[in-house]
């Protein structure tokens, strides 16, 4: 019914693929629907009116005269032609003969419908159209255009506000439900899968939703708890004291747990109890009140906290027992943590430190100290110092802090978020290392001295020092002199070894020619290779390879290499020496002919007291420290060292340095002392000829010469120039010689020229100024020996007198004063002082021509005698002859440095020489330590 009129209403499915997916529906009045009827009827009994729409291939129409039912068709007839309706479908207007859809001849005229989409066809079978055409054609054509138009009028004016609607209306529902099912699809996925528990409760008390994670959580299905109450999942005594809870605050609104959120035990479907954190929130819905209980299962985060807690403290006991100051202090440089040694160091409580900075624990004075140390450990680097801290009870400690950076995780990754920090108390280490370099210097000096000793006395005896001896005594001084070697070099590398690792091992680095160096060090150790009948053999480039090494660790390293190479040659066989360049490196490699090197002993040939076999130190002789000492050395230096070795054909050691290619001046490894400018001699000579000859003799020898005839001439010489020395012939025209003589000692700037007197009268003159020791350095006798001549000047140039020079041996140990003495009698005479005083009062009373300075005397070290021979003048040189190791700077202060059980008689010998500038052997001329 609508507006007072009956309609009536039809509906059609819309079927796709045998579903349906949509619906019209028409709705007409029953008077327009009734005329319509009746004006179809006029068509007889196969007149048909059909409306269709389009559903996919096929057509969906509404029901007529002779389908009482909607109806679907398809578009084209049993015999693949085009319906009519399909025309009107298509958009076409026309009147045709066709079949149907019964497969019948029909006339049919068919059009579209307006904009809707539809079609209409009015047919006719042809048997019924045609059987009265003739007599009813003039009627019928008019009536049946009539009929078209009526009905395409009627059909637009009834059916296009119903099908918009109906379309409308359909689209519409689609949207909602489709909404609505995706919204309930959504909601139901959520509660499915979210991680809490989530259980709906009504006003009452009982259960209306357990999602899947609150089943999974108790134990229980969801139509198990689905209207029972919900204390069926709490233990006691929330169990009973629920209902009441909850009556409670429905009347007075108080909560306790509504809107709060709390941490509560749940009850599983098996008895279990675990902890859970609970949050209820409140909503209406339709009117009725309700609640939602959001729950979580916390039983692995309280087993996690747990075991952080047990963690903690079982890290806090640990750290609290742990000798240290350990701590972590974040980004603004607050402790978060420290142990209990802070507290007790510091004498503060755990409250004045824990979440306080470090400028307020240290104090801005301490803080001061180590504040660049904190920024640098922000700045994301390990940062390692030493520091004295003042403890609680008043003591001074030393500490050695080490601080490490945090990273952050997460957001903060890469991040510095704070830092740990370790200080390990190291008073005692310190105090044990002073110790250990205590003995150490004290072992250097106690046994190095009576070794020195030892060995002084030995060499000198076996060299006839004590006339020739027995041959049973000479095999006994030999073996005695042997085994004192062989401790020397123990000990020697004993201590070699403990300076390295103690990182004491100090290098004086020069650039040096190898090739050289390596000449000196084969020609050194030549009489070592002869006793075991074995030649050595250089093969290097005329090329200067320089280096930049310290020579004499160089000289110890080659030593080592050459001493094995020997000592395990076959006799008559060659050591081969090998010096080139390889790449940017120079490589020296000393290759033996030998047994080779156990396979099982390769692996740790460069360890302490390595050895292939325990016989081979009593066979060969050494301590097996050697190798580890000379790969130190050579790493110190830059380098690295390495070996190759054939079973029965021999093995190469080498060891490669980088070239030194600045263009520095090079430094020879043994080199004479820099040359001074030429010393200049004045030739006091009545005779003519005897003049020239003196003065061509000392030409030759590399000196610069004036030549005076008188004593007069030689003064006004004297006065114009400086002179190094003066040669004097007592017989002077106008003045003798001996009053010349004194007259240069009566004046302040010639009182301490060195005067050498050549005269057929020298042995009077002698005589005449025995008193006077000092007054000349040297008397020659006429005719003149070319080499005494030459000998005596220089001597006197270096300020030599009476035919030896004057030594001043400042030496606490009497053996060591005595067996120096012995060595060098035959050249130089000896003073002693056992003290600091006993030297200065020596050096006030004496003009020494070199000083042989020791530097542990007792309480007080020798460099401090060094200052008073400094201001000398003419200052005399200086040996350093001392059992402690000398550090390379202070090297410099002294013209030689020998290391006492390093030095043998020779070495020792040769130095004094050179450095008196005697001519001999020069043996070693570095300022620097022997060994």
């Amino acid at each position: 019914m609508s507006d007072g009129q009956l309609l009536l209403h039809a509906e059609a499915d819309m079927k796709q693929a045998g579903r349906v997916v949509g619906k019209v529906i028409t709705e007409t009045s029953l008077p327009a629907t009734t005329g319509a009827l009746k004006d179809a009827s006029l068509l007889g009994e196969t007149g048909e009116l059909a409306l269709c729409a389009p559903f996919g291939l096929n057509m969906q129409c509404f029901p007529t005269t002779l389908n009482p039912k909607s109806f679907t068709l398809s578009k084209r007839s049993p015999q693949g032609v085009s319906l009519p309706m399909t025309h009107a479908l298509e958009g076409d207007t026309g009147f045709i003969t066709a079949h149907d859809y019964r497969n019948q001849e029909v006339a049919a005229a068919y059009a579209p419908v307006g904009d809707l989409g539809l079609g209409m066809v009015l047919k006719m079978d042809s048997a019924e159209l045609y059987a009265p055409v003739w007599s009813q054609l003039r009627y019928l054509i008019p009536l049946l255009a009539g009929l078209l138009a009526l009905a395409l009028l009627l059909l637009r004016w009834l059916l296009t506000p119903l099908v918009v609607g109906l379309v409308r209306s359909e689209a519409q529902a689609q949207k909602m439900s489709a909404s609505l099912r995706d919204s309930e699809r959504h909601e139901r996925a959520l509660l499915d899968n979210v991680d809490e528990g989530l259980v709906s409760i009504s006003d009452v008390g009982m259960i209306e939703l357990f999602n899947p994670a609150a089943e999974h959580m108790f134990g229980y299905r969801s139509e198990e708890v689905v209207g029972k109450n919900v204390s069926m999942l709490m233990p006691e005594p929330y169990h009973s004291e629920h209902d009441g809870y909850l009556g409670r605050y429905l009347q007075t609104g108080q909560a306790k747990i509504i809107g709060i959120g709390r941490e509560v035990k749940g009850l599983r479907s098996d008895g279990g109890v675990f902890p859970m954190d609970l949050r209820i929130s409140e909503f209406f819905l339709g009117g009725r009140r309700q609640f939602i209980a959001s729950i979580r299962d916390i039983t692995e985060r309280k087993r996690i906290t747990e075991a952080l807690r047990a963690s903690e403290l079982q890290l806090r006991q640990i750290t609290d027992t742990v000798p240290a100051l350990i701590a972590y202090l974040d980004l603004e440089q607050r402790f978060r943590f420290h142990n209990k040694a802070y507290e007790e160091v510091l004498g503060l409580s755990f409250g004045q430190i824990n979440g306080h900075t470090l400028v307020e624990v240290l104090g801005p004075q301490t803080y001061g100290g180590v504040q660049d140390k904190v920024e640098e450990v922000l700045s994301g680097y390990a940062v390692h110092y030493e520091r004295d801290q003042m403890t609680s009870q008043g003591k001074l400690r030393s500490y050695a802090f080490q601080f490490f950076p945090r990273y952050g995780e997460g957001a903060d990754e890469g991040k510095v978020i704070g830092f740990f920090s370790m200080g390990t108390d190291i008073t005692e280490l310190k105090r044990i290392d002073r110790m250990k370099t205590e003995f150490v210097s004290t072992v250097s000096h106690e046994l190095r001295t009576p070794l020195t000793s030892i060995r002084g006395s030995l060499g000198l005896i076996a060299g006839g020092v004590a006339g020739e001896l027995p041959e049973a005594v000479k095999s006994l001084v030999g073996i005695a002199k042997n085994n004192c070697e062989r401790l020397i070099r123990l000990i020697n590398d004993i201590l070699d070894s403990e300076k390295i690792e103690s990182g004491k091992m100090r290098l004086d680095l020069q650039v040096v020619n190898i090739r050289q160096l390596v000449q000196q060090t084969l020609a050194a150790n030549e009489g070592f290779a002869g006793q075991h009948r074995v030649k050595m053999l250089l093969q290097a480039p005329d090329a200067s390879l320089q280096v930049r090494i310290d020579s004499d660790r160089m000289t110890q390293v080659l030593t080592n290499l050459l001493s094995n190479a020997v000592k395990f040659s076959p006799p008559e066989s060659a050591v081969e020496v090998k010096v080139s360049r390889v790449g940017q490196q120079v490589r020296v490699e000393v290759a033996d002919h030998g047994p080779g090197i156990p396979e099982e002993f390769r692996g740790r040939i460069f360890q302490k007291f390595s050895q292939a076999d325990s016989s081979d130190s009593r066979q060969k002789g050494g301590t097996g420290l050697g190798l580890n000492i000379s790969r130190a050395l050579i790493e110190k230096m830059g380098g690295q060292i390495g070996f190759s070795s054939e079973a029965g054909a021999g093995t190469t050691f080498f060891f490669e340095l980088p070239e030194w290619r600045d263009p520095a001046p090079l430094r020879q490894p043994f080199r004479a002392r820099a040359a001074s400018p030429r010393h200049r001699i004045l030739i006091c000579e009545g005779d003519l000829d005897v003049a020239r000859l003196i003065s061509m003799m000392l030409g030759k020898a590399g000196f610069e010469v004036d030549i005076a005839h008188s004593a007069a001439q030689a003064l006004t010489c004297l006065t114009r120039n400086n002179y190094d020395a003066v040669t004097v012939d007592l017989k002077l025209p106008g003045q003798h010689g001996a009053a010349f003589i004194s007259a240069l000692r009566g004046e302040e700037r010639t009182r301490h020229l060195p005067v050498v007197v050549i005269s057929a009268m020298a042995e009077a003159g002698r005589l005449q100024f025995n008193h006077k020791p000092l007054t000349v350095s040297d008397w020659l006798e006429k005719p003149i020996d070319e080499n005494l001549l030459i000998l005596s000047v220089r001597r006197a140039v270096a300020g030599l007198h009476s035919g030896k020079p004057r030594i001043l041996h400042v030496e606490d140990d009497p053996d060591i004063q005595r067996i120096t003495e012995a060595i060098v009698q035959d050249f130089a005479d000896f003073e002693f002082a056992a003290t600091l005083d006993q030297a200065r009062a020596r050096l006030r009373e004496h003009r020494f021509d070199l000083v042989l300075l020791d530097l542990a005397l007792g309480e007080d070290s020798g460099w401090d005698l060094v200052a008073d021979i400094d201001a000398l003048d003419p200052r005399p040189p200086v040996i350093v002859f001392s059992a402690s190791d000398v550090d390379p700077a202070d090297g410099q202060r002294a013209e030689a440095v020998l290391l006492k059980a390093h030095t043998s008689n020779t070495e020792l010998l040769n130095t004094i020489q050179r450095i008196l500038q005697i001519p001999g052997d020069p043996g070693p001329t570095r300022p620097q330590t022997l060994s």
